[in-house]
């Protein structure tokens, strides 16, 4: 009787660490605090949102400048987005603006690695006086980035014209 009753006992610790084991490991139902976000809804931002992202009032260094005759900001804009390839940077989104066009890139440093890891803006200036377009950019204190910002404002200036 003595051993039928130690092995109840032993069943019901048993059976009593299973259910603690199993509690612990699925949580109770009101103190479950994972959130699946999977499915939830990342806003957009809007163009004036995007504009003030990319700091448009600090775009102020001319890194090239040339005449095109014929020169469309809505035609330049379908060529960046829809033709234009780049294996040096890719451009990440545009906004136009009358005759300007605020583009925002990513880029490596140097020019020609594959790491895109950094983000700049720039902006397209046309001028219907003289058909000049300028692309302006950030000042740079650096060398690497500066030469970078050049060889940038060349692709873009050489894909628009």
């Amino acid at each position: 009787m003595e051993v039928l009753s130690i092995i109840i006992s032993v069943i019901g610790l048993i059976v009593h660490l299973i259910q603690k084991a199993d509690n612990s490991s699925y949580g109770s139902s009101s103190t479950n605090s994972y959130t699946d976000t999977t499915y939830q809804v990342i806003p957009e931002f809007t163009e004036a949102e995007k504009l003030d992202n990319m700091n448009i009032d600090s775009l102020n260094i001319c890194y090239k400048t040339a005449g095109i005759n014929n020169f469309s900001i809505e035609n330049a804009r379908r060529t960046l987005l829809n033709r234009y390839v780049q294996n040096d940077f890719y451009i990440d989104d545009i906004i136009t603006r009358q005759n300007c066009m605020y583009i925002k890139v990513m880029h490596a440093i140097p020019y020609n690695d594959g790491n895109k890891c950094y983000g700049a803006s720039f902006s397209i200036n046309f001028m219907t006086v003289n058909n000049g377009v300028s692309v302006y950019g950030t000042q740079k204190t650096n060398t690497a980035e500066e030469l970078v910002f050049k060889e940038i404002a060349n692709e873009l200036l050489k894909a628009v014209s």
